[in-house]
This record gives structure tokens, sequence and C-alpha cells, in this order.
């Protein structure tokens, strides 16, 4: 038996690591579960006044994510939300949002991508369909509003 292990310590360390990466795999799927909750989203200083009026609007019923994460696979969700997040998370540390919160051209475009996925047969066939324009070029304060959409630090 001179230089062998034992059969049980052969299987040991594989053993070991497939239950650590269960649970890392876990413990990751459920941080990207919970960063994507409306109460993960509004917890930051900035979003309050944006979560009060989605509150009050007539999407209160849909996550943030769904309405601002791109369509697509779990990959490109996490990519994306990832960037976006280590921006928000960058100016929340600073305390340098502008006191007036405005969508991101590319966050529009996937806004209204996410409009159209629910409202399609609605629009079809209209010039709002054919436009290349985004939904937020008319709708732009329908969840959010445009009166008391402030965010940003306020410094008097």
């Amino acid at each position: 038996m001179g230089g062998r292990y034992p059969l049980r310590a052969v299987f040991k360390i594989p053993a070991i690591g497939a239950v650590l990466g269960i649970l890392l795999t876990l413990a990751a799927m459920g941080s990207y579960h919970a960063a994507g909750s409306p109460v993960f989203c509004l917890s930051c200083h900035s979003m309050q006044d944006v979560g009060l009026t989605w509150r009050q609007s007539g999407h209160k019923q849909f996550a943030c994510i769904e309405c601002h994460l791109p369509d697509g696979n779990v990959a490109v969700q996490a990519a994306y939300k990832a960037k976006v997040g280590m921006r928000d998370l960058y100016h929340e540390s600073l305390r340098d949002y502008t006191a007036f919160i405005k969508i991101s051209e590319e966050g529009a475009g996937i806004a209204s991508g996410n409009c159209l996925r629910c409202h399609y047969s609605t629009v079809q066939g209209t010039f709002m369909a054919a436009e290349a324009g985004t939904c937020l070029a008319c709708h732009e304060g329908l969840v959010h509003g445009l009166e008391g959409r402030i965010g940003g630090i306020h410094v008097e």
C-alpha cells in the first residue's frame, strides 16, 4: 500500500469541491435574484422619489428589472446589471448624482424594447411601431412621473 491514498481520501476532495460549488452557485443565484428586487433597487437614497412614483403607477406590479434589464439570456442580463450597478454604486458612494435623474439613451432603448414585449399588439400597425424612436419619447412620465422625479443628493 505504500504511497497509495485510501479510497475515501480520493473521493473526499472532489466531494468537498462539489458541495462548495453547489453552495457558491446557490449563493450567486440568490444574490442575483435579490439584487433585482424593488426593495434592493430602491434602497439607495437617489432612488427614493423614483420608487415613490413607481408605487403609484399602473406598472407597480412589475419589478424594476422587468423594464430596466435587456431582454436576453442570463449572461447578457448579468453583464448589464453589473455594468449599471457598478456605475450606480460609484455615484451613490460619491454622492454626486444630479438632482434630476434621467434615463440614459441605452437605458431608454432597453425600456422601450421591454414596453413593446408587452404592448406590441397595441401599437402594431400604428405610426408608433413605424417610428424609430423610443416609447419614452412620448411616454416618459408614464411610470415615474415628471413632477417630483428628483434623485441625487440634495445639498442646500
